[in-house]
């Protein structure tokens, strides 16, 4: 909305003519030509809207169509998936004992009851002061915590940082929990058999992680068009410069083939319909 220096208020401007309309004038007629001013050129607006929507698509269906093939879309990525669920369920066998006599090592379960009663801030506290079983035990809680960051991360593994992504996580789970262990016996405690699970565990999702990125994921690309037009084809010209008129003839012809092909499924199956009909008689 725009002022003249009378103090006359004008809202829009006509798209045919370019002529200014002023806030009294709100019919849809322009008053110098008189084109409907809201359905003027609304079929192309429609189209244009319509491309940009399957640009859209287009752009985004590929990180989908990786999202897919890196969590389920074949035998070795839904293998990876268990493989790297496995190392949770190994931390309800018994892990690690703190030194004593007669005291069997434990699991995720005792280690919670362990922090419940002795406190949060009590386990922070001796930490900080440089004692080996609650770093230990720090250790193993960024392990863990690292695994379900790895989970997170399975569908974003064929993506642009994918490779290097899943590199640091696995690192960053499987030396802490080495060095879980390291500490814990240091500290004059003891490892359960659990502990070695976990941690090969742990080295088995790093080593799987990186064969699978040397030989790489089979990906199902899905088609994704234009206006008729395959997106890689329509990309390919826009990146060329090829005028969009030509582009548009093209659209026009991939819609008229695309038409005939329906037409052409219906008519077959409506005789096949007819055919079963008259068999039925």
């Amino acid at each position: 909305m725009n002022k003249t220096q009378k103090g006359e208020i004008f809202i829009a401007q006509c798209p045919k003519c370019g002529v200014t309309l002023r806030l009294t004038q709100w019919r849809q007629e322009c008053p110098a030509c008189g084109v409907n001013m809201i359905y003027y050129k609304s079929n192309d607006r429609l189209l244009a809207e319509t491309e940009a929507a399957e640009i859209e698509h287009a752009k985004f269906q590929p990180s989908i169509d990786r999202a897919k093939a890196a969590f389920f879309g074949s035998p070795p990525a839904i293998a990876r998936v268990v493989l790297s669920v496995l190392p949770l369920g190994a931390l309800f066998l018994p892990l690690g004992a703190p030194p004593g006599a007669d005291v069997s090592p434990t699991g995720a379960v005792g280690l919670y009851n362990l922090i419940s009663e002795t406190g949060f801030g009590g386990i922070l506290q001796e930490a900080l002061a440089g004692k080996p079983l609650p770093i230990a035990l720090f250790c193993l809680l960024f392990s863990v915590l690292m695994v379900l960051v790895c989970l997170i991360c399975l569908p974003m593994s064929l993506g642009p940082h994918g490779k290097l992504r899943n590199l640091i996580v696995n690192l960053l789970l499987t030396c802490p929990a080495v060095a879980a262990a390291a500490l814990t016996v240091s500290g004059g405690g003891t490892l359960g058999f659990g502990a070695y699970i976990y941690i090969g565990l742990c080295i088995a999702i790093t080593v799987y992680n990186l064969i699978l990125a040397k030989k790489g994921l089979p990906v199902k690309h899905t088609l994704c068009l234009i206006g008729g037009l395959p997106s890689d084809e329509y990309f390919a010209m826009v990146e060329a410069g090829v005028p969009d008129l030509e582009i548009r003839k093209k659209m026009v012809d991939a819609l008229t083939v695309m038409q005939a092909e329906v037409r052409k499924k219906a008519a077959e199956e409506e005789a096949k319909a007819q055919a079963e009909r008259e068999a039925r008689k």
